[in-house]
């Protein structure tokens, strides 16, 4: 018979961990967005909207949608680590 043993783990490892994915995932959104941006030297992307209205391309196009893409992964993912942020204090 093979008995499985479970260990209990302090919440504290388990907050650790989800702040340090989070934090991991949030460097790796910037630096998509900060090659982005780079590529068509922008700073945001109000910015590279304006890009797109003056240099319609359909690759201007598809990599504007990425950048919403990821800001909006980003606002996401920036809100799960604020409220586990408010969850250790």
């Amino acid at each position: 018979m093979n008995s499985a043993k479970i260990y209990g783990v302090d919440d504290g490892v388990i907050v650790n961990s989800m702040k340090k994915v989070f934090e991991e995932e949030i460097d790796e959104i910037k630096q998509e967005l900060d090659a982005l941006y780079k590529k068509y030297n922008v700073r945001n992307v109000g910015e590279l909207q304006l890009f797109l209205e003056t240099n319609p391309s359909e690759e201007v196009k598809m990599d504007f949608e990425k950048v919403v893409e990821l800001e909006n992964e980003l606002e996401r993912i920036s809100s799960y680590l604020r409220e586990v942020n408010l969850k250790t204090i």
